[in-house]
């Protein structure tokens, strides 16, 4: 049992070095509007690599659904689901690796042991695994997670479908244990104290509740009670529920609500054989619990706004847009003599004005209609006449404009080619607040049209390292802005 407190404490500590990530697992929640046929479109920024899956579970009539989420392009995945314009709709998040599940767990609205599928499903477990073969009823099956406003509810199944506490007739030698951890990832090191809700019956020395162990060891002196818990199997689900304040309130939990509101759980199974012979048999999938929901309120669609619309003869072209509910546009375009170019938001907060712009490479351009809509089926439509002289802004053409990786960590090489050679070539990188972090003066090699980079390594223009989030760089030649891209820095 030592040695599975200590992977606990070394994943955690893994954490802690990642300084709590200020960027999470889902990154700018926002939805669009209803559409015709009653869907909503809703959009995060999450992580995407390899091995990594993240879906979407909803409410409807009949209870919690799940879909996929899909890659839209770089971080921003999307899922699209059938609306409630009727009533407020929750949304939850889960995302699964290898070794760990983030996730937001199930709500209950009351205080009653939920229904088994009312839970917030964490993850399978192989069936086989479990190191007592003659016990299945210690073979972890799946293990779920909920809350409510004054509880934690933990779920168990396994491939027996029953819990029974202890084996031996009469006078039982062997004894059962149904145990769910609970750390808080802030402060779990400061002490190395863990939690647990433990469903078990040993008489004189151990009886159902909620416990605080100390140390490494996962001994019967290790265990001091803090609590009750009560426990229940549903439909062949072990239910355990103990108070969320009786928990937070220990000495040695730390501040609650904390920093990113989250908990890490872990479901695993063990047996006492008399005198003192303990053994851990089976261990779940360990789960980072963020403690939230994305409500969407039922509302009355007001369209967007969009106002100071400018293009360049360079063929760059620039809005604001405002929509006073809080939607995201699922179109957003701009129309170019007749060509269609995507408008790219310059941030992702629609409680307020957000920028949006396209490079597009038209130049000496005569017409440009902009053209929004949170719904896509009601569109708000602006056009603007290009009077300025071509001779004003030479079409200096950029092809490329790039960096590799992105996201990066700890540099990120940023490439282009020009169709011009010139002696002043400059590159300006900017945080979302507008303020320049770092510039770089670059001599072309080799012939125009030839690729060049420059190698960012994070930091600012005093070489100290920069925060984690979405930078804006630009390319300038002879003084003249040709092109404008954006990278994302992840620690």
């Amino acid at each position: 049992m030592k040695k599975y407190l200590i992977i606990i404490m070394l994943f955690f500590t893994y954490l802690l070095q990642a300084q709590i990530p200020t960027i999470s697992f889902w990154n700018n929640i926002r939805n669009s509007s209803y559409t015709t046929d009653d869907q909503i479109h809703i959009r995060c920024e999450t992580i995407d690599f390899p091995g990594v899956e993240t879906e979407m579970l909803y409410s409807t009539v009949s209870g919690w659904e799940n879909i996929e989420m899909t890659n839209l392009s770089g971080l921003t995945y999307e899922a699209v689901i059938p609306a409630l314009p009727a009533e407020t709709q929750f949304c939850r998040f889960r995302t699964e690796t290898d070794t760990l599940v983030g996730m937001m767990p199930a709500y209950q609205q009351n205080d009653l042991f939920p229904s088994a599928n009312e839970l917030g499903f964490i993850a399978a477990d192989p069936i086989g695994d479990n190191l007592d073969p003659a016990s299945p009823n210690l073979d972890i099956s799946g293990n779920y997670f909920g809350y409510s406003d004054t509880r934690f509810y933990a779920g168990i199944t396994n491939e027996s479908g029953e819990f029974p506490l202890d084996v031996g007739g009469l006078f039982p030698t062997t004894y059962y244990f149904y145990v769910t951890t609970i750390l808080n990832p802030e402060t779990v090191f400061i002490d190395s104290v863990v939690y647990a809700m433990i469903y078990c019956d040993i008489p004189i020395l151990m009886s159902p509740g909620l416990y605080k162990i100390s140390g490494t060891e996962f001994s019967l002196e290790a265990f001091e009670m803090i609590g009750n818990i009560e426990a229940e199997v549903v439909t062949g689900q072990l239910q355990m529920a103990c108070d969320i304040e009786t928990l937070t309130g220990d000495e040695n939990f730390g501040e609650w609500p904390n920093i990113t509101n989250s908990i890490g759980i872990e479901m695993l199974t063990a047996k006492y054989t008399l005198p003192t012979e303990f053994l851990m048999t089976d261990l779940a999938k360990m789960s980072l619990q963020f403690i939230d929901q994305y409500e969407i309120e039922p509302i009355i669609n007001i369209l967007p706004e969009i106002s100071e619309l400018e293009g360049t003869n360079g063929g760059l072209f620039t809005c604001n847009y405002f929509d006073e509910n809080g939607h995201f546009p699922i179109t957003a375009e701009v129309i170019v003599d007749g060509e269609v170019f995507q408008l790219n938001p310059q941030s992702f907060d629609y409680s307020g004005n957000v920028s949006f712009e396209s490079i597009t490479g038209s130049y000496s351009w005569a017409e440009a209609t902009f053209r929004f809509s949170d719904n896509n089926f009601e569109f708000v439509e602006e056009t603007i006449i290009n009077n300025s002289s071509s001779d004003e802004e030479l079409p200096i053409i950029c092809s490329t404009l790039w960096n590799y990786p992105n996201p990066f960590n700890p540099s990120t090489a940023i490439s282009f080619s020009v169709t011009q050679t010139s002696l002043f070539v400059n590159l300006e990188i900017f945080n979302l607040k507008g303020q320049k972090v770092k510039e770089f003066d670059v001599i072309l090699s080799g012939d125009k049209g030839e690729s060049n980079s420059v190698i960012w390594n994070g930091t600012d223009k005093n070489n100290k390292p920069v925060s984690s989030g979405i930078y804006l760089y630009q390319l300038k030649v002879d003084g003249k802005l040709i092109a404008k891209n954006r990278c994302l820095l992840l620690k």
